[in-house]
């Protein structure tokens, strides 16, 4: 009895939902004349392309959008108070589920040429000198880890802001050029929006997976799954990259000194790899230290430049109208000059090399965009065009 009703519950279920979906075909379907005028659609007049929603794009999965508390999750052990905790909506947009890997790296390289603008094929190598310290032996890295094809599917690294836009720029071309060709009608292809690196209220919301008050990317305050096994590759402490080893070799390290596979360790719920550890992740959002308190409410980014606090914002302090949200203070902006703290970006998720503490999603660091690291890498995004789920 009980299989009969849980059979009716789930054919019920699935009505519904096949329901749901015909309707919202129905709602946004063309149809053959004009609504509004009842002018046939035609060669005459205006033929419109028929719209149907793309797939996700290769390396992409869905992130339905929606309403979180960004920010918070940790205690700010470093008193910088930079990411005040607030509620906000991002839109529905695709992330990759993994970060972009050395392979992928060389395969954007391996079409590269002085023909094709931008940056050339000899700018876009990443720079292995990033593994390089004046008191460690790290050489057999910067020798292999690009190189070596053992190293084939962990995440590139070494490479700038800069360059990673750059491989979200050659990336939509890629793909739209593969889909118009796969096209019946190349004239009536709909392109897919561009590749690009998520915001970083992007970034934070898919890192959290749902999983809204949690400290880090997935349920639950345990660094280790039920089998006692690392959920992320970071640094327990001082000189401890890999954890103890165990009577069974492995229960007791995550089995990585360094980066691990891009899809090593389990995903998060929107089915994203290493959003907590492995490598941090640059974002588009130039840095500025009160981000939390300027930027809107509804899609939140920052560009560039100073703000300028809106009337309305000072309404209690005549003085407040000239506050600038500035990366540490007006001496130092006055003396560098705005260009350098337009250089400085916002990177997310902790990496190899750093405390469990980084691996919180409302983590928030900068870096130069003409530098790299060894423990910076990235994954794009790309914006949801149509319906939202």
């Amino acid at each position: 009895m009980r299989s009969i009703i849980f059979g009716l519950t789930a054919l019920l279920v699935a009505g519904f939902m096949a329901s749901c979906a015909s309707h919202k075909e129905k709602i946004n379907r063309v149809g053959k004349v004009d609504a509004n005028t009842g002018i046939k659609f035609d060669e005459d007049t205006y033929e419109p392309i028929k719209f149907k929603q793309n797939d996700p794009a290769p390396g992409l999965t869905l992130v339905e959008g929606g309403t979180f508390m960004m920010g918070g999750g940790e205690k700010d052990i470093e008193m910088i108070m930079n990411n005040r905790q607030r509620q906000v909506t991002v839109q529905s947009f695709y992330m990759d589920i993994a970060e972009v890997s050395n392979l992928n790296w060389k395969v954007f390289l391996s079409t590269r040429d002085d023909a094709t603008g931008g940056l050339m094929k000899e700018e876009l190598m990443p720079d292995t000198s990033v593994w390089l310290r004046d008191l460690a032996f790290n050489d057999p890295y910067a020798e292999t880890y690009y190189q070596h094809p053992a190293f084939n599917m962990y995440p590139v690294v070494g490479v700038t802001w800069h360059q990673a836009n750059e491989y979200c720029k050659w990336r939509t071309e890629i793909v739209n050029k593969r889909l118009m060709k796969e096209s019946k009608d190349s004239s009536k292809f709909t392109k897919y929006p561009s590749y690009r690196l998520p915001t970083e209220a992007e970034w934070e919301y898919a890192a959290r997976g749902l999983q809204e008050s949690e400290v880090y990317s997935w349920e639950g305050k345990s660094l280790r799954n039920a089998k006692g096994k690392f959920r992320a590759n970071f640094k327990r402490g001082r000189g401890d990259y890999a954890g103890w080893r165990g009577g069974d070799g492995h229960h007791m390290t995550d089995g990585y000194m360094i980066t691990a596979p891009v899809k090593e360790f389990w995903p998060n719920d929107f089915g994203l790899f290493n959003m907590s550890g492995n490598v941090a992740e640059w974002t588009q959002d130039t840095y500025r230290l009160l981000s939390p308190e300027d930027v809107d409410d509804f899609n939140p980014f920052r560009r560039k430049g100073k703000t300028t606090i809106r009337p309305d914002d000072w309404l209690d302090d005549v003085n407040y109208k000239d506050k600038e949200s500035l990366l540490f203070n007006p001496d130092d902006n006055a003396a560098l000059g705005s260009d350098f703290f337009d250089n400085v970006k916002v990177y997310r998720g902790g990496s190899w090399n750093d405390i469990a503490y980084y691996l919180s999603p409302g983590v928030r660091r900068y870096f130069p965009a003409d530098s790299s690291s060894a423990t910076i890498g990235f994954r794009c995004a790309m914006v949801r065009v149509g319906s939202p789920d």
